[in-house]
C-alpha cells in the first residue's frame, strides 16, 4: 500500500506539488494523468525519494519513506537507509537507462548483485527469468544498441522486477517509442496487472488507462483535480479540467493547462520534514 498525506514539493519559489492526498490499495494499479508540467513524474519521483517533499509525509507498507518519524517532525534519513528502501520500490523511466556496456542479463542482474548481495549466477538466473517473462528470451546476451526501443524499455522493466518490489512505478514508459513500439511495452504492463503487482503508472494512453487501471488520477497545477474508477474519470469526468485535457489528448494536443482557480486545498495536516544537525542525506 503507498500512502501520500499532505504532500508539497517546491523547486525555489516554484510550488509544484500543492498538497497532494492519495492512497493505493495493494495490488492495485492506479494511473496518473494530466498535462505536461502538472506535476505527475514529480509525484512519482517523490514516492521513492528521488525528490525529497517540502512538507507531507509517504510512506510504503506503512514506512515513511526518506525520512525517520519523531512526533510531528520528519528528520530525513542517511542514504544508506534510503537506497535500502528504494529496493522494494521499482521504477522505470521515460529514458530506459541501460548500460551500454552490459547485456541485457547483466543490466537486469546488476541491481540483485550490488543492491541484495546475491550471488552472480543466483542474479543470472533471475535476470533470465524476468527478461522470458517480458519477451526477450532470445536477447538475453544482446547489448542495448542492438535492441529496439520497445525492446531496451522491456529489458528496463525486467530490471526493475529484479529486486522483487513492493510497488512499481512507471514514469510514461512510452513516451520515448516509436508509435508501432508502443503496444508492445505496454503489453508487457498489461500482464503485470494480471499478476498482481502494485502499479502506479503516469500514461497519456487513455485507451490504456481505461483497460487497466483501478483507479484513475487527474492532476492539473500540482493538484489532484478528481480521482476514481475509469468510468467515471475518463468517461464521464465532473470537472470541467478533466474533460477539456482528455479533448487535448483526443486531439493530439498537450501542454500546460490554462491558468484556472485551483481546487481546495487538502485539510489534513501536513507534516513538516525537518534536518536535524545530526543527520545527513
Amino acid at each position: 500500500m503507498v500512502e501520500i498525506r499532505g504532500v508539497h514539493k517546491s523547486f525555489g519559489d516554484l510550488e509544484v506539488l500543492r498538497g497532494i492526498d492519495l492512497r493505493t490499495e495493494p495490488g492495485s494499479v492506479t494511473v496518473i494523468l494530466g498535462p505536461s508540467g502538472s506535476g505527475k513524474s514529480t509525484l512519482l519521483r517523490s514516492i521513492n525519494h528521488l525528490e525529497p517533499v517540502s512538507q507531507g509525509l509517504i510512506s510504503v507498507d506503512g514506512e515513511v519513506i526518506g525520512y525517520r518519524r519523531e512526533g510531528d517532525l520528519l528528520h530525513e534519513l542517511h542514504e544508506k537507509e534510503v537506497l535500502r528502501q528504494r529496493t522494494t520500490i521499482g521504477m522505470v523511466f521515460q529514458s530506459f537507462n541501460l548500460f551500454a556496456h552490459m547485456t541485457a542479463v547483466g543490466n537486469v542482474a546488476e541491481a540483485p548483485r550490488r543492491a541484495l548481495g546475491m550471488p552472480r549466477r543466483e542474479a543470472e538466473t533471475r535476470a533470465r527469468e524476468l527478461l522470458a517473462l517480458v519477451g526477450l528470451s532470445d536477447k538475453f546476451d544482446v547489448y542495448p544498441r542492438q535492441l529496439s526501443g520497445g525492446q531496451q524499455q522491456r529489458v528496463a522493466i525486467a530490471r526493475a522486477l529484479a529486486l522483487r518490489p513492493k510497488v512499481l512505478l512507471f514514469d510514461e514508459p512510452t513516451s520515448a517509442l516509436d508509435p508501432e513500439l508502443v503496444e508492445e511495452v505496454l503489453a508487457v504492463i498489461r500482464s503485470l496487472t494480471r499478476a498482481g503487482t502494485t502499479l502506479v503508472i503516469v500514461t497519456h494512453e487513455i485507451s490504456f488507462a481505461r483497460d487497466v487501471a483501478d483507479t484513475v488520477v487527474f492532476m492539473d497545477q500540482g493538484r489532484i483535480v478528481e480521482q476514481g474508477p475509469p468510468a467515471e474519470v475518463i468517461d464521464h469526468p465532473r470537472h470541467e479540467r478533466t474533460r477539456s485535457f482528455l479533448q487535448r489528448v483526443a486531439t493530439g494536443e498537450d501542454g500546460p493547462s490554462p491558468a484556472s482557480p485551483a481546487p481546495a486545498a487538502s485539510t489534513s495536516t501536513p507534516f513538516s520534514p525537518y534536518h536535524s544537525p545530526e543527520d545527513h542525506s
